[in-house]
């Protein structure tokens, strides 16, 4: 392992092979999904509860395989490379004065398998940038995965599959910013941001390692 390896969590020569960050034209300015002829297809579609999300990188194949590695294979040093420019990405909000980092856990099954958190690296960092403790007031009361499911299936099954714990009921405020690896349909960050408004937060931004590839026409 190299000094750069331990930094960013890949190799010097890994690291100069991979793509160059991704270019944020014509992307809206609340889910960065491209614009169709100035409109979001995909804000207009539904109703929205995150004020705006940001992407670390987009979900090309390099980024599929670190995350395959970091969520299957026990690899978690690998999210460490999602870290390169996230000073940059987020400097709009340095000024916002989030109450907490917000984020969902593994169940326990996958726990056993699965004990470091995929996101720990960048939510460790940013508890410390933005001097601020990071929570999961979220329980999952459903089973079911959402990998697997058809596009539609995957909003149906988030409304419900979500709740918000006792501890936090009816007792949030101010504003959060919510932290998940991967952003491709929006299902359950879009169902968790909704679950944080209704118990009070004023409002929820979203950080995500990696966002799919959406087109106007997927929506």
């Amino acid at each position: 392992m190299d000094i750069l390896s331990r930094k960013i969590g890949i190799c010097k020569k890994c690291y100069h092979g991979f793509p160059k960050e991704a270019e944020e034209n014509g992307l809206c300015e609340i889910c960065k999904t491209p614009l169709s002829e100035e409109t979001c297809d995909y804000c207009n579609s539904r109703n929205i509860f995150f004020s705006e999300l940001i992407f670390l990188r987009l979900r090309e194949k390099i980024e599929k395989e670190l995350i395959q590695n970091i969520k299957f294979h026990n690899k978690p040093y690998l999210s460490l490379y999602f870290r390169i420019g996230l000073r940059k990405k987020i400097r709009n909000w340095r000024k916002k004065q989030y109450q907490a980092i917000v984020y969902i856990s593994s169940n326990k099954k996958t726990l056993k398998k699965r004990p470091i958190h995929p996101c720990k690296h960048i939510i460790d960092y940013l508890t410390k940038l933005f001097g601020i403790r990071a929570i999961n007031p979220f329980q999952k009361v459903s089973s079911q995965l959402q990998s697997g499911k058809s596009y539609r299936d995957r909003f149906v099954h988030a409304a419900s599959a979500f709740q918000i714990r006792k501890k936090y009921e009816n007792k949030l405020k101010g504003k959060y910013l919510l932290v998940d690896d991967v952003f491709t349909t929006g299902a359950t960050i879009n169902e968790l941001a909704k679950i944080l408004l209704m118990n009070g937060s004023e409002s929820v931004d979203v950080l995500v390692m990696t966002k799919g590839k959406q087109t106007t026409s997927n929506h």
